[in-house]
Order: C-alpha cells, then structure tokens, then sequence
C-alpha cells in the first residue's frame, strides 16, 4: 500500500509538473507542429506511458490526422490518419465526446484497432477529446505497450491537459491569422505608399509647368485645380473597387458630367466594357478633363449646338497584344485653327498622356472640329 501511494504522489507530481510545464511553453509558443508535439512529449512522462499523439480532425476529408506525437516510428507523425467514425478509437471518442479508456486491446470490440498502433505494440490507451472553439479541434491520446489500468485521477489529468492543449491551439491559430493580417497590412502599406508616390509624381508634374505669356495666375490655379479634381475622380473610383481597375464607362461619364447638358445632350459615350488598372486610368480621366476643359472654352462644348462623340474600342487577339484605341470627335463648334504656339494642355495630350501610357496621340484639327486620337497598350503584365 505503502509503495502504491508513493507510486500515486509521485505521478501526481509529475502530472502538476506537465501542466505548469506546458502552460509556460504554450504562452510562448507561435508554431502549432511544435506546440502539439511538446505536449504529447510532457503528457507521455506525466503518465509514463509508451506514446502519446494529437489527431486533428478533419471533418472535410471524414478523417482524424497524427499531427504531433512522441516516440513513434518516422513517417507516422504528419502522415498517418484514422477515419473520423466509430471504427477508429478517436472517432469513437468525438462521437461519445467523452473518455474513452481501453485497457486491454484484445478485449476491445467497441472499434478497430487500427494498424499503426498494432505495429508498434500499443496494449491499452485513453482518447480525450481536445474542445474547440466552434468544433472539437481533435483527441488528445495516450498509448501504452503494456496492459493498464488507468485511474480516475489519471482521466481527470487527461481532460484538464486536453482543455488547456484546446486554448493553446486556440491562442496559436489566433497568433498565426494576426501574423497574417499584419503582413497583408504591410503589404496594403507598402501598395499604398507605391500609389501615393505615383500620384505625388503626376501632380509636381501638373505643378512644375511654367506660365504662358498670356496667362493670368487665377487661369493657371483653375487649371491645376481642375486637373487635380479629374485625378481625384478617378482615385475615388479606385479606392471602391475590389480589384483597384476603374470601369472606363463610369470614369467617363463622370470626369464629362459638369459638361453634359440635361436638356440637350451634347456627349455621346459609347465603347467596350473594360477597366483600366490605377496608372492608366488616371491619365485616361486627365485625357478626358483637358479635352472637355478645351473644348468648353475653345471647341464644340461652347457652342449652342456643338457636340462631342467619344468612342474606344480593343484591337489585339491576345491580352499581351491588345491595344485601346480612343476616339474624341467634336462637331458643330466653331472654327477650329492650329495653335501657333503649344500650351501645357497640347503637350499633356500629344506628350504626356502617350508617354505615360505607352502609347501614340495624335490632334487634328479638322473642319468638323477637333478630333483627338489615343492608342495605347492595354495587357495585363502593364507596369502600374
């Protein structure tokens, strides 16, 4: 009796020594493999038993995963699984969701033994179920070679063990999706500064250009804020869109509203569903605000029954070799006569907006009015 009760404090204290032991190594644990497989390695000593092994369920695949263990043969731990119903020892134990204790294997009839435990001499074992916060996460198992009896205090240690393995799984993943969302913020971050630098880019550029000769400062401010305006349009539809590609019909319609008349529509739009990624729509939208803004103080849009036409269409087989063609036709407005000296308007059209698409403009000043034309690139693999 003597020598059983010693036998009985000893592993208590070795029991009390897994668990303070466990839940230090928990608290600071970031990796799930090695979190399930120094668990298995305290409550093997703890129960001084021959293995022990977690098996993550897997409802999905119907099956019960090694995903940590100790003491098995290689290749057992991460690879072998067990069916999820009541043939294997832990699917009997999550569908009963209590513990399930077998002593002597031979005696056992409530399920089958599966191969990997015969082959490694496993004579009596213990499955708990390991809870979760939704779902059971799995079952806690311990294993032996010889026949046991295991106690009622040595269940009980088993299930207090299980429910703290459950918040330490729970505390991981909750670690590993933090880990996670940061780094996608840090890539949102880093996508986010990339944009602004571009940005910032485009408008030194629009604030960089020099006065013209006849230009007042208040005509140059209407003309930047303008710009800056045409941009902030097709920002706004970028920032709602899930895939950062503004829609070229709704970036149309909006950069020309302030120009279309309600009674007497003067812009016709028509062309083919398409979304440009950021660079290309926000030189598309300042192509669009230069041509409207001229021909307002110079073009059809001035006149009483002047209009405009913009069209695009896609020619190319193939995504890598498709090219947008743009189309801007006025008509009805007054005589239209080349500059005889180039503004900053001119040059965003014919230089700017081509060069930062990659692609050819060209204005013609033709007897039905100004018609401007812009092709350039539109595959996928685009630089923004």
């Amino acid at each position: 009796m003597k020598d059983s009760q010693g036998r009985t404090v000893e592993r208590l204290k070795l029991q009390r020594a897994a668990l303070a032991d466990f839940g230090l190594f928990a608290f600071q644990c970031a990796d799930i493999d090695e979190l399930l497989n120094r668990a298995s390695a305290l409550v093997a000593g703890a129960l001084e038993v021959s293995f022990a092994k977690v098996l993550e369920h897997h409802p999905e695949k119907g099956e019960m995963l090694i995903r940590g263990g100790v003491n098995w043969q290689p290749g057992v731990v991460g690879h072998e699984s067990f069916g999820d119903d009541e043939k294997s020892p832990g699917g009997y134990a999550l569908k009963c969701d209590h513990p399930v204790i077998s002593r002597d294997m031979k005696m056992e009839n409530r399920f089958d033994i599966p191969e990997v435990l015969v082959r490694h001499g496993v004579k009596s074992m213990v499955n708990v179920v390991i809870v979760g916060k939704d779902v059971p996460y799995g079952v806690l198992e311990v294993d032996d070679q010889k026949s046991r009896d295991f106690s009622e205090d040595d269940v009980a240690f088993l299930r207090t063990y299980a429910n703290l393995l459950a918040a330490a799984v729970e505390r991981v993943r909750l670690h590993q999706r933090l880990t996670i969302t940061a780094r996608d913020q840090s890539l949102v971050a880093r996508e986010m500064g990339h944009r602004v630098r571009n940005l910032l880019g485009i408008v030194r550029a629009l604030a960089s250009q020099p006065f013209t000769n006849n230009q007042t400062v208040e005509e140059f401010r209407q003309g930047f804020v303008g710009r800056l305006q045409a941009l902030s349009v097709a920002e706004s539809l970028l920032f709602e869109s899930k895939d950062e590609r503004v829609d070229l019909m709704t970036l149309s319609q909006k950069i020309l509203a302030p120009h279309q008349r309600d009674e007497k529509p003067n812009i016709t739009i028509e062309g083919v569903a398409l979304a440009l990624p950021q660079r290309q729509s926000r030189m598309f939208g300042l192509a669009l605000h230069e041509l409207a803004t001229n021909a307002t103080k110079y073009g059809a849009l001035g006149a009483a029954d002047g209009t405009v036409s913009l069209k695009w269409y896609v020619e190319g087989e193939t995504p890598v070799d498709s090219q947008l063609t743009l189309i801007w036709q006025e008509a009805d407005g007054p005589e239209i006569v080349p500059p005889q000296r180039k503004g900053f308007g001119t040059r965003l059209l014919n230089e700017v907006v081509a060069h930062e698409l990659n692609g050819k403009a060209e204005l013609i000043y033709g007897e039905r009015g100004l018609c401007y034309r812009l092709k350039f690139p539109i595959r996928a693999s685009y630089d923004d």
